[in-house]
């Protein structure tokens, strides 16, 4: 059984997170992902592969709607592909019962003394591959049900 959201995180948008028409600003969008994902992987400290040194190898976010001050922002995170040597971690905003964004990070798993590509252990795989994400065909369908992460 997999688990969508994996984890949720509900940053404070501060003021000065505004661009000049009153929206959080599509930079600090990504910012915001980078936090609530470092902090779900210090939830996992204990996985070789999370402790490893990794390297962000791609960050894609798709703009829904606009972030607004105010209401509550809710950054969930869930795990798409996980591969030999790297895996996804999904994300969605969700302010007002409405997806604001959604996107992905592919993190490559880092060897600490060569700082190369290594290999992902298959308990850490197996560990990665219990969580869930979202439908990337039905993004702003909230009723929709998370999908298996994907291992390969």
């Amino acid at each position: 059984m997999t688990a969508f959201p994996a984890f949720v995180a509900t940053p404070q948008i501060r003021w000065s997170d505004l661009d000049l028409l009153g929206h959080v600003n599509n930079a600090r969008i990504v910012t915001l992902v980078e936090q609530a994902r470092i902090d779900w992987l210090n939830t996992m400290r204990d996985r070789e592969a999370i402790a490893a040194p990794k390297l962000v190898a791609r960050v894609e976010l798709n703009y829904r709607t606009p972030v607004l001050y105010g209401p509550e922002l809710q950054v969930q995170l869930g795990i798409g592909r996980v591969g030999g040597s790297s895996f996804t971690i999904t994300c969605r905003g969700i302010q007002d019962g409405a997806v604001t964004f959604d996107g992905l990070n592919v993190m490559v798993v880092l060897d600490p003394e060569t700082q190369r590509p290594t290999r992902i252990p298959d308990t850490d795989r197996e560990f990665l591959s219990q969580f869930g994400t979202f439908d990337p065909a039905h993004v702003t369908d909230l009723s929709a049900e998370p999908l298996a992460a994907a291992a390969g």
